[in-house]
């Protein structure tokens, strides 16, 4: 779970602060938006934010908690005078304490799971079912937002189900994801699905990840290729052992969606969801050992060497 920063020494000024909610405000994001501020007048218990880019996901996982929070001077209307003064949609002003609380996770009602930084473990859950059984500290909700669940192990979804399994009025839950079908189909069907404009065209790869989706798209094509990169010490660090899993994920959440323009995903859509759902627990298991500490380069070539077995196993040319 991100850690809670000290809100006297460390907040943020606003140029900091507000740089978690920019990507939304893009002019092509203006209708979703929109719809988020029309859901959150009548707010699921859990909203799945798929599509889009991780970045966009995060930010608008970021723009619902300000919606949430946010108390600049028209909060202090009733909500019929609110509304007639302001319109149906408000929008966070990202100037008050609240909002900069939210970007920098500090609000005590507000609790940020980010499988990217670290992996959510059952010991993480216990202490958040314990939480989710009190009222929030000092808002009327609380809002708890788990990024990136396509990286969650079947394992720890099933522990946050768990938690969704008790709901509670004040607790409200947000998912990020890639793709939905990445996910366990119990946690999906308990929410409401927003989906992003997808916006991942293949200009916009680095010259690292192309070279990697060549290698890897050799690989598994012919079993080749792999060692003669792998072979050289230094070659794959923590960061680009993650780069990796990270394009594995793309690819097949890319295959599921049907966007065949990427050789890897042209590759995997020959291959069920219900395999590619088995792949991707593969690829959260070897992030899980990088997060570790274990040596990079064996966790990439154990990962791609099973795959590679596991696909030939299933058909896959």
């Amino acid at each position: 779970m991100a850690e809670k920063k000290n809100i006297e020494n460390e907040m943020p000024d606003k140029d900091e602060a507000i740089k978690i909610f920019e990507p939304v405000l893009s002019p092509e994001f203006d209708v979703f938006r929109n719809k988020i501020q029309a859901i959150t007048k009548n707010a699921p218990q859990l909203l799945h934010i798929e599509g889009g880019s991780a970045e966009t996901r995060t930010s608008f996982a970021h723009y619902y908690a300000a919606l949430f929070f946010c108390q600049t001077p028209e909060a202090c209307f009733q909500d019929m005078e609110k509304e007639f003064a302001y319109g149906d949609l408000i929008k966070p002003c990202f100037h008050c304490a609240e909002c900069y609380k939210v970007a920098a996770h500090m609000h005590p009602d507000l609790l940020v799971f980010d499988s990217r930084e670290a992996h959510i473990d059952i010991d993480s859950m216990r202490e958040l079912k314990k939480l989710a059984n009190e009222p929030p500290r000092y808002a009327k909700k609380r809002l708890i937002l788990f990024l990136e669940t396509q990286k969650l192990s079947a394992f720890s979804g099933n522990a946050i189900l768990k938690v969704l399994e008790e709901p509670n009025p004040y607790n409200q839950y947000v998912f990020t994801m890639s793709q939905r079908e990445m996910i366990l189909p119990t946690l999906l069907s308990r929410g409401f699905v927003m989906t992003l404009p997808w916006k991942d065209p293949i200009h916009e790869l680095t010259d690292l990840e192309k070279e990697w989706e060549q290698i890897l798209g050799k690989f598994f094509h012919s079993g080749s290729g792999l060692m003669d990169k792998t072979g050289t010490k230094g070659t794959i660090d923590g960061e680009i052992a993650k780069i990796i899993c990270g394009i594995l994920q793309k690819n097949f959440a890319h295959a599921m969606a049907g966007r065949n323009d990427y050789v890897l995903a042209s590759m995997f859509s020959a291959i069920p969801f219900h395999h590619l759902f088995e792949a991707n627990e593969r690829v959260v298991l070897c992030y899980e050992m990088i997060n570790l500490m274990v040596n990079p380069t064996y966790c990439i070539e154990s990962l791609l060497t099973e795959l590679f077995v596991y696909f030939k196993k299933i058909g896959l040319k």
